[in-house]
């Protein structure tokens, strides 16, 4: 009998923003005990947690530990947001001056796919490291996997699971302190159509 695994993707808690800028590469989370109570209820008990080592993810897993235990918490560089080098915290006006002449322009994004700001990250380069971070992941009997993370990386995990073009899934909405839930098959069940990955909610 097949018994799939779950995935369940958590974006941290809200940071302050400061208008017209874009924002630190590491601020601090904005702590709400009453949200926190609320998603607790939505993860069980005993799960595996991997937490990107950002400040804010880690303050999200600090506070939400309060309400649900898990087995184990590992810390996991592979789940750090997209890093934009040395525009984090310009102006974006500053910044637009080094786009505006780019050939490609999204609707939906500041950046298409393909840029990496000077000293950062783009998308696809973020999209190729959670790829192999979801194909490392074993899910046995049962298994309930959670990652406490950004959400640059929920669009990317996203963008593999569904096969989703970058292009695209760079335009999904992702809120602040809202669980998306994925079904997971392991390799050796997975032998008819559909793939592996059963998307079962989404900013939850």
């Amino acid at each position: 009998m097949i018994k799939p695994g779950k995935l369940i993707l958590i974006r941290h808690a809200p940071v302050k923003r400061k208008v017209g800028f874009l924002p630190e590469h590491n601020p601090g989370a904005i702590i709400n005990d009453d949200e926190f109570k609320n998603l607790a209820k939505n993860i069980p008990q005993d799960s595996v947690w991997y937490v990107s080592p950002l400040r804010r993810t880690m303050q999200t897993a600090d506070s939400l530990s309060k309400y649900v235990r898990n087995q184990k918490t590992i810390i996991d560089s592979n789940l750090v947001e997209q890093n934009f080098g040395n525009w984090s915290g310009m102006r974006i006006s500053e910044v637009w001056k080094e786009l505006r002449d780019n050939e490609g322009q999204h609707n939906f994004s500041f950046l298409c796919p393909e840029i990496s700001p000077p000293n950062g990250d783009s998308f696809l380069d973020q999209c190729k490291r959670i790829s192999r971070w979801i194909e490392n992941l074993s899910f046995s009997d049962s298994e309930v996997i959670v990652a406490i993370t950004h959400s640059g990386v929920i669009r990317a995990a996203l963008s593999h699971m569904l096969g989703i073009e970058p292009d695209k899934a760079v335009g999904i909405e992702i809120l602040p302190l809202s669980l998306s839930l994925f079904e997971v098959l392991n390799e050796e069940d997975c032998t008819h159509r559909g793939g592996r990955f059963r998307l079962l909610g989404v900013n939850k």
